[in-house]
C-alpha cells in the first residue's frame, strides 16, 4: 500500500507584516514537517497550494525564487520522502508556478505531476510506480 502525506500551503507558509512570504520561516516549517516523516522514505507528498495565501487577505503567489527555494528544501530532506510529489493548485498564475515547481523538482530527481483536481492527485499518488 502506498502512503502519502498531505502538506497544505496554509500549514507551512508564513507571511511578513508586509504580506510577502516569509521565505526563511516557511522553509523552517517545511523542514520541520519533513523531520516528522522519519526515514526510510515511505511517504509520497501531496502539496495542496490552492489556499496558499500565507496569512494575507489577498491572493498571493510564489515568485520563481521562492518556488526554487521550496524545491531545494524538499530536496534537502529527500530521505524523508519517496519520489512522487502531487501539486494541487488553482488555474491561472498558481498553475503556472506549480508547473515551474514541477520542472525544478523533476530536475532534482522527483516524479512530479500538477493537478487542479484533488481526487485525481490522490489517485495518481496511490498508484504504485517504479522509479
Amino acid at each position: 500500500m502506498v502512503e502519502y502525506r498531505v502538506i497544505s500551503g496554509k500549514d507551512f507558509l508564513r507571511a511578513k507584516p508586509t504580506g510577502e512570504i516569509d521565505l526563511e520561516e516557511s522553509k523552517k516549517i517545511l523542514a520541520s514537517i519533513a523531520s516528522i516523516t522519519k526515514p526510510p522514505a515511505d511517504y509520497e507528498i501531496l502539496l495542496d497550494i490552492r489556499q496558499a495565501n500565507h496569512g494575507s487577505e489577498k491572493e498571493t503567489y510564489f515568485n520563481a525564487y521562492e518556488v526554487l527555494e521550496f524545491v531545494r528544501e524538499i530536496s534537502r530532506n529527500r530521505s524523508a520522502f519517496r519520489n512522487k510529489i502531487a501539486v494541487v493548485c488553482r488555474e491561472g498564475k498558481q498553475l503556472d508556478n506549480a508547473e515551474f515547481m514541477k520542472l525544478c523538482a523533476t530536475n532534482r530527481g522527483f516524479l512530479v505531476r500538477v493537478f487542479t483536481c484533488y481526487e485525481e492527485a490522490v489517485e495518481w499518488l496511490t498508484i504504485k510506480i517504479e522509479v
